[in-house]
């Protein structure tokens, strides 16, 4: 009887010392988190200004994250906006080595931060960079560090394991943590739409549920002419985000490719897509 009071009372114990170095531990992590934040926005800014932007402000309120990198960074994003019908998600940084969409994505986010009346009754979610391991190794990159394409990464149909070049796909079908943060928003917030910006192509490419009549086409259409862009189905990818979320999951998905991949075009790009950014979400295709 004695024996097993003693082996009771010291597996009470051993409980006890599980639960409370567990907690330890996770309050340990939450009180790290403003300093990891604090660190990854010192390494942005210091990068920013090589770059040549002096009017980004990162400050740890205004960004979101549950998920990093290989290299230990953070997969940021922000939320304006609390309509569930009318969601826009913008991503940037895809490919680390296309820099204006970085730019243009915080500027974006800092201009609606100052402006909620243009959010009143839509949700904008903006995730600017996707790829920060690429974005900030030295030189830029468009792999992440293992070196896959985050944008051959999508769970597809017809997903492959390609060669180990630019374009590689990784081991497996959402194997990259990049890949995985992406899908995560999307199920997250159902957007409407997802806006992903690219360069250096230059032109605006669409993939989802649409006709030659439907309203976002025409809408496309003329803003690509407004803003000297072609519109084109460009070729859908295995593992990509158009072929994924466009044409598998019927989600009006946007690919804008910038003419130009140099950072200092990021200002005079954000002041010339704007409009554009914020008129998306009044069409009803």
């Amino acid at each position: 009887m004695k024996s097993d009071t003693l082996a009771f009372r010291s597996a009470i114990f051993l409980l006890c010392l599980i639960s409370i170095t567990s907690v330890g531990a996770t309050s340990g992590g939450a009180q790290d988190k403003p300093r990891e934040f604090q660190k990854f926005a010192s390494e942005l800014k210091g990068h920013f200004e090589n770059l040549g932007w002096k009017d980004l402000v990162i400050e740890r309120p205004d960004w979101e994250y549950h998920r990093k990198t290989r290299g230990d960074r953070p997969l940021i994003f922000t939320a304006f906006g609390k309509s569930s019908e009318k969601v826009a998600l913008f991503l940037g940084a895809v490919h680390g080595d296309e820099s204006p969409s970085v730019y243009i994505l915080f500027r974006l986010a800092q201009f609606l931060k100052r402006n909620p009346e243009l959010y009143a009754n839509k949700t904008i979610v903006i995730a600017p960079l996707v790829n920060p391991d690429g974005f900030l190794s030295r030189p830029q990159k468009r792999t992440n560090s293992a070196g896959v394409d985050i944008n051959r990464n999508f769970p597809t149909k017809d997903w492959k394991r390609s060669s180990k070049d630019r374009y590689y796909s990784g081991p497996q079908a959402n194997s990259e943590s990049e890949t995985k943060f992406q899908i995560a928003l999307v199920n997250r917030f159902k957007p409407s739409h997802i806006i992903s910006i690219h360069s250096p192509l230059g032109f605006n490419d669409y993939d989802g549920p649409s006709s030659d009549l439907d309203s976002l086409v025409i809408w496309l259409k003329k803003v690509s002419t407004e803003n000297n862009l072609p519109f084109r189905r460009y070729q859908v990818f295995p593992g990509s985000l158009g072929n994924y979320a466009g044409m598998e999951r019927g989600i009006h998905t946007l690919t804008l490719e910038l003419p130009s991949s140099e950072a200092l075009k990021g200002p005079a790009y954000f002041d010339q897509f704007k409009r554009m950014f914020l008129d998306i979400l009044d069409l009803n295709p």
